[in-house]
């Protein structure tokens, strides 16, 4: 007999009955369609992700006959918008431009003294809603009493106190809350007060336009900016004060299709802003001349001009020389059109200039008045740029002012 002995397979065959069958067909016809069959297409939980296509207008609320309607205003109101508050012309003939950024810095909340000559401020990147209850709270904690609360000025006022270290003067400050020159940022003014305790103060004395005693309003700036930085969360945000300050001190617009930027700044202010912007993001100044508004400027986008991995990897071009110009601003400017010629002046063609041929960089010129200066860029000639490399340089010089 072979060693190997031989396996039989077998198989066997499994009847499924019909009652059965058509049981288990039921039962999988039933898990297909799910709870829709008791609970309609929309199962157990209605979907309402549409609900609001569906929402309808309802008539405005109306107050009884000689009610005041004044607290009765919206929370959050909507601005009238314009194409011209983005520095865009529908007209034009360019694209539609980005959306304008933000301050640089608002990624994490900063708290700046800022200065610029004789005056002091402090800068911090909150909305002034977020911050007047916060400065509210620091006189609270410092038992400094409130005479006066104006929350449409952003204007407080404390009551008249004695330093314990002098008890030669009477006291008091105020407190002043202004939207930033940046979108979602506040500028906080401080001013001293000081009279003689032979005299007997009064809650309506005129503020002097500038502190008493530097010394103190420097210790009140210091002290509040301390406990600004120092707050790990806000206490809350005030829903009345969202319009402090106004508007945003600096605003790109368009005036006979060119973009501009308008600043409500003071003259001092404007020009040293200017000044500080124009040295940063790849602006380089080549000169300055502020009694006349100008500023002769060259600009090199950062992102294009650096240099490729093999440069970086032979370390050439990682410091870059300064741009220069061979003119100066006066050779320039003895050049320049004035007047309803400037307001008028013609689209830019550097290669058929005589005078100064070649110039290169741009002009940042200031015109206007007390806390409405109207900032422009234009070529070394004074000649109109193309509206969007206009608003490309005013964006970069608006993003880093302070």
């Amino acid at each position: 007999m072979s060693p190997i002995k031989t396996m039989a397979i077998t198989t066997s065959r499994f009847h499924l009955s019909r009652p059965l069958m058509l049981l288990c067909i039921m039962g999988l016809g039933f898990s297909l369609s799910g709870c829709g069959m008791f609970f309609g297409k929309d199962g157990v939980f209605r979907s309402r992700e549409a609900d609001y296509q569906k929402a309808d207008n309802i008539p405005p609320l109306v107050l009884p006959a000689g009610k005041k309607s004044e607290s009765m205003g919206e929370l959050y109101p909507i601005p009238p918008i314009t194409a011209a508050d983005f520095g865009y012309d529908p007209d034009a003939d360019y694209e539609v431009p980005r959306p304008m950024p933000l301050s640089a810095n608002l990624e994490q909340e900063n708290v700046k003294i800022q200065r610029v000559g004789g005056e002091s401020w402090i800068l911090i990147n909150a909305a002034p809603g977020e911050v007047w209850p916060r400065i509210r709270n620091f006189l609270n904690m410092n038992t400094l009493a409130v005479s006066k609360a104006d929350i449409g000025k952003g204007i407080i006022e404390t009551s008249w106190l004695q330093f314990k270290t002098d008890l030669t003067t009477y006291d008091r400050y105020r407190m002043q809350i202004d939207q930033g020159v940046q979108p979602e940022t506040t500028e906080i003014h401080i001013t001293h007060m000081s009279v003689p305790t032979s005299e007997k103060p009064t809650p309506d004395m005129s503020w002097p336009r500038r502190s008493v005693n530097a010394e103190r309003e420097k210790w009140l700036l210091d002290e509040l900016a301390a406990t600004l930085a120092s707050e790990a969360d806000g206490v809350g945000t005030s829903l009345l004060a969202q319009d402090i300050g106004g508007s945003v001190k600096a605003n790109l617009s368009m005036l006979a299709g060119e973009p501009l930027m308008t600043i409500k700044l003071d003259r001092v202010r404007t020009l040293a802003t200017l000044s500080y912007a124009a040295k940063k993001d790849g602006f380089t100044t080549y000169d300055v001349n502020g009694d006349a508004g100008l500023y002769y400027v060259e600009y090199l986008d950062p992102e294009e001009n650096k240099p490729g991995w093999l440069k970086r990897l032979l370390h050439i071009g990682l410091n870059p020389k300064p741009p220069t110009s061979p003119y100066t601003l006066e050779q320039l400017q003895g050049n320049l059109p004035v007047g309803d010629a400037f307001e008028k002046a013609t689209r830019s063609d550097r290669d058929e200039e005589k005078v100064n041929p070649d110039a290169p960089g741009y002009l940042i010129v200031v015109t206007g008045t007390e806390e409405n200066f109207v900032v422009r860029v234009r070529d070394p000639y004074g000649k109109r740029l193309t509206p969007h490399e206009a608003r490309e340089l005013l964006t970069v010089l608006r993003k880093n002012l302070i």
